[in-house]
């Protein structure tokens, strides 16, 4: 799936803490990559954690997202830090 930011849409954005096992994180960390405008931006691989955003132009598909990463083989518990709107 592919989206495209047009000048006339919100954009959406939201950060999560995201806890694995620690021996699944690697495959976690793929299967989350895998998720469109999904990115990593932190870890501490002993502890199975993982500090990640998710973006989309579309308010409901943040939460399809964040379900998706809440059922990746692996994962503990998600964690929702912050939801922010770009209003255009």
């Amino acid at each position: 799936m592919s989206e495209k930011l047009s000048e006339n849409e919100n954009w959406y954005v939201c950060s999560l803490v995201v806890q694995a096992k620690p021996e699944k994180l690697e495959d976690v960390k793929a299967e989350i990559l895998k998720i469109p405008f999904a990115e990593i931006h932190g870890e501490k691989p002993d502890e199975g954690k993982l500090v990640v955003t998710l973006e989309s132009d579309v308010h409901l598909a943040l939460s399809d997202r964040i379900d998706q990463v809440r059922d990746i083989k692996g994962v503990i518990v998600v964690s929702l830090i912050s939801n922010y709107i770009d209003e255009q």
